[in-house]
């Protein structure tokens, strides 16, 4: 199972990237524990996930081909 990474604003800035594929990742809390490993400076970051344009509150299955953004706080209006 392969997963697209997008990062947007402070988490750009910590992963030095815009985009990166990880693989065999089950659920959003998995993921966001195995980004933590890899870039500690995440754990202090204010960011939301958003799972196939779909902003997740809780823990959510991924699926093959699934495309996962690391938001900064943002304001509409």
């Amino acid at each position: 199972m392969k997963l697209k990474i997008l990062y947007f604003g402070v988490t750009a800035d910590i992963t030095c990237k815009d985009s990166e594929s990880v693989s065999d990742i089950p659920d959003t809390n998995s993921l966001n524990d195995m980004l933590i490993g890899l870039y500690p400076e995440l754990k202090n970051a204010n960011y939301r996930i958003a799972v196939n344009l779909e902003m997740i509150k809780e823990n959510t299955v991924m699926k093959d081909g699934d495309e996962v953004a690391l938001l900064p706080p943002f304001a509409g209006g």
